[in-house]
């Protein structure tokens, strides 16, 4: 599962629109660069002087005009980052020396330096990425403003400047600032203290020995650094109840009430809250059950035993098959949604600039790619100018779509959407899917999270749910299809349409045991498989636009019409960098043109073509035969 930064970034969410070209030698260029400066200069003059209505002229016009309305704002000293509330500091660019970047052709990009300034704080710099085009080929447009790092050093600030200004009493309450007071004293046994706990009005403490890596909130789990420091938890009276030799130490309760979920090696274990190990930690899973009798299933190896509610492990168990016991398994097969409601305790970051409370999720979901490592929500116990521009989440729904279990089949699968409703300027709903696969010949589960948003944008963004399409076969015992509706916003010949939503098929390799994607740039399923009719049957939604971008319509369709083959058949060659006759097919697959800076395309890409590329070519030829589309001719 992918992870991000605890600094949710509060990003303005700006989609990115086509340029023009941008040629010449090095006296053009820079020429051309003075010019882009002059434009910048003209655009922070009208920031400066706060005429919001003028700076927005400078934008490219489009479906994105509400964010950068939103941007403007903060530019100008008119709101803070959620778009509410007067700011607390000043922000000003420095455009006179913004780097010019030339290396893709198609577009500029120019970093211009950001400062923000409050005389109770240090200054502080950010910067944003502008990308800028030449409209009808004479005056400058800005077509996106990237502010995801932006945003997110905005925040940071922002929480310098209130707790700078503002009493802690008006901030935190009694508890959190008694947990502060005594992290301190724990530091003179410990390197660090990282979180507290409030449990029945008691506050229990992480702290660390070692040094913790720059990336430890958000590091990938296939690339993991090298641990140098051990965790552990004091309670309240200051003794520690889980010696400080652990990878992780999650919130208590947290996995199974009233238990202490701990990781060493990959192995996990328990504790209970008087400091007793009740789970050794030798376990590779723990289970956590629905169960009137047993409280979680735990795996060593290929044996698996419970865990019952005098906290005594069973005998193995003979003839355990995972997929029955699924069902029971917590969090897995109902929907439910998550928030600092959702848990009977708060946990809460030792950092004054952390105002979001803190969930470690159970190591099976995160292992699963149900839910990431860290998950962040609005902290009750601390008061923030305004919870539109928190860290964190508001909430997490898990909706649960169901599951397939074919007895011919060696597998069963369950589906889930995962909708998350991020706090901040970045603020709304992003939705992923997530797939669970039970292995009935190898008795074990794996997990795998799907993208659902391939539009040019930063972010993603919510299904509508006209298309809902979850499925997964095995084309052999290690390859497996799993089809689910995404957010394409593929383009079409036709300039006027383009299709909103649709099918993306996932290919997932088994390796080691988990689920690894296949890379493709392609958005059709024409890599790794030969089409047949049944890829022809799918739900996608189709978009029409309006000049101005005020009006659209949208339309459903159960199949792939020959608009779409047309796409489909020329992202084959347009993926091998081909060279189009018509300028629009070169528009539509201009990711392709632009992935690097060897912008050279290619005459003929026929060498290239495998047979799996040749087959699908000749398949579609013959169902664009049938259908007669009555368009612009292939290639």
């Amino acid at each position: 599962m992918k992870t991000k930064p605890i600094l949710i970034a509060a990003a303005v969410v700006l989609v990115a629109v086509c340029g023009f070209l941008f040629v010449g030698c090095k006296t053009a260029k820079t020429t051309e660069k003075a010019a882009i400066i002059t434009f910048l200069k003209d655009f922070n003059s009208e920031i400066k002087a706060g005429n919001t209505k003028a700076a927005l002229a400078f934008f490219e016009e489009g479906p994105n005009t509400k964010a950068n309305k939103a941007l403007i704002k903060v530019l100008c000293g008119k709101s803070g980052i959620s778009g509410k509330g007067k700011p607390l500091f000043k922000v000003s660019l420095d455009v006179d020396q913004a780097g010019v970047d030339f290396t893709n052709p198609l577009m500029v990009i120019a970093v211009v330096a950001a400062e923000f300034k409050h005389d109770s704080v240090a200054i502080a710099a950010s910067h944003i990425n502008f990308t800028l085009h030449k409209a009808n080929g004479k005056q400058y447009k800005i077509s996106t403003a990237k502010v995801d790092d932006f945003a997110s050093d905005y925040a940071l600030y922002q929480n310098k400047v209130i707790n700078a200004t503002v009493p802690e009493t008006d901030l935190y309450s009694a508890e959190t600032l008694a947990a502060f007071k005594t992290a301190e004293q724990l530091k003179t046994r410990y390197d660090s203290v990282l979180w507290f706990q409030h449990v029945d009005k008691k506050t229990w403490f992480y702290v660390v020995k070692g040094t913790l890596p720059e990336n430890f909130y958000w590091q990938d789990p296939e690339k993991p650094t090298p641990i140098d420091y051990k965790m552990g938890l004091v309670g309240p009276d200051l003794k520690e109840i889980v010696p400080v030799e652990y990878d992780m130490v999650h919130n208590i309760g947290g996995t199974i009430d009233s238990l202490i979920e701990v990781e060493k090696g990959g192995k996990k274990g328990l504790y209970n809250m008087a400091g007793k190990l009740v789970v050794p930690v030798t376990y590779d899973l723990i289970l956590p059950l629905k169960d009137n009798e047993n409280l979680a299933v735990l795996k060593n190896g290929e044996a698996y035993t419970y865990l019952n509610k005098e906290l005594a492990t069973s005998e193995a168990i003979a003839d355990f098959k995972i997929a029955d016991v699924l069902p029971r398994v917590k969090y897995i097969s109902n929907s439910y949604t998550l928030s600092e409601k959702s848990y009977k305790s708060t946990m809460e970051y030792n950092d004054r600039n952390m105002t979001s409370s803190l969930v470690i999720a159970p190591s099976y979901l995160v292992e699963w790619q149900m839910l990431a490592k860290f998950v962040n929500f609005p902290n009750p116990l601390r008061k923030t100018q305004d919870e539109e521009e928190g860290q964190g989440s508001r909430s997490i729904d898990v909706k649960y779509n169901g599951a397939e279990n074919d007895e011919s089949n060696w597998f069963q699968s369950a589906f889930y959407s995962v909708v998350n409703d991020y706090l901040g300027g970045r603020g709304g709903l992003y939705e992923t899917k997530n797939v669970l696969v039970v292995d009935k010949k190898h008795n074990k589960v794996m997990g795998f999270e799907a993208d659902t948003y391939f539009g040019e944008g930063e972010g993603g963004g919510q299904l509508t749910g006209d298309c809902n399409q979850n499925s997964i076969r095995a084309i052999n015992d290690s390859l497996f299809e799993y089809k689910t509706t995404a957010i394409l916003e593929q383009d079409l010949f036709d300039k006027n349409q383009y299709i909103e939503e649709g099918p993306y098929y996932n290919y997932l390799k088994l390796v080691n045991g988990k689920l690894v994607k296949l890379n493709t740039s392609r958005m059709f399923p024409t890599q790794f498989v030969k089409l047949d009719d049944s890829y022809l049957s799918d739900c996608y939604m189709f978009t029409s636009i309006t000049k101005n971008y005020e009006n659209r319509e949208h339309k459903t369709i159960d199949h792939a019409t020959a608009e779409i083959l047309q796409v489909m058949k020329n992202e084959i060659y347009a993926s091998y960098r081909y060279q189009f006759k018509s300028s629009r097919w070169n528009e539509v697959f201009q990711r392709y043109k632009y992935a690097g800076r060897d912008t050279v395309l290619n005459a003929n890409v026929d060498d290239s073509l495998t047979a799996v590329d040749k087959y699908n070519i000749d398949f579609i030829n013959r169902k664009l035969q049938i259908k007669k589309p009555a368009v612009a001719a292939l290639r």
